[in-house]
Formats: structure tokens, C-alpha cells, sequence
């Protein structure tokens, strides 16, 4: 544990001090995955394209107009069970239909 004598008490209880320290641990932990079960049990990730950068109506880019983001590259999750595919594809025909 990072932080034992903080362990059992209330984080309103805890100083500036030492919550900046758990913040500053929390921020430069890292982790290093040990190995990949490859695509049989691959899933959708999060991140990607920020959703308020684009029209929720064309998937077009706010910024550089005629630049379209569909699918998983933007940052947009679903349930599993074919919804990702869903999005994927509803996302694609509404750029398509205005690109």
C-alpha cells in the first residue's frame, strides 16, 4: 500500500500536504500490461476524438471543416454485443450522407 498511515482515515480528514502527495503517486504510476490474449478476446477501448469537437449531426470536425471522424476512432463506448458495430456504422452513414 502507497500510503498506510493514511490508510483508515477520512480523506476529509487528510492535509493538503498529503493528499498532493497521493495525487502526485496516483499521477506518475505506471502501468505495464504482462502480456495481450490477442484479438479472440479483444474489446473496444476508450479515447479518441472528443465528441464535443464534432457535430453530433455530420461527425464533422468543428474546427477543420471537411474532416469527418466515424467509429472507434472517436471517443464514444458502448456495451458489448455488437453496439460498437452499431455505432460504427450509424456513425459512417451520417458522414457519409453529408461528406
Amino acid at each position: 500500500m502507497f500510503w498506510p498511515a493514511a490508510a483508515d482515515v477520512p480523506i476529509g480528514e487528510l492535509g493538503n500536504e498529503q493528499l498532493q502527495k497521493i495525487a502526485n503517486q496516483l499521477q506518475a504510476w505506471t502501468i505495464k500490461p504482462a502480456a495481450t490474449e490477442g484479438y479472440r478476446t479483444a474489446e473496444v477501448t476508450l479515447g479518441g476524438v472528443d465528441t464535443n469537437a464534432l457535430s453530433s449531426k455530420t461527425m464533422e470536425c468543428k474546427q477543420h471543416p471537411g474532416l469527418y471522424f466515424i467509429g472507434e476512432v472517436v471517443d464514444m463506448t458502448g456495451h458489448l454485443g455488437g453496439f460498437n458495430f452499431q455505432w460504427a456504422w450509424s456513425s459512417g452513414h451520417a458522414a457519409g450522407l453529408f461528406a
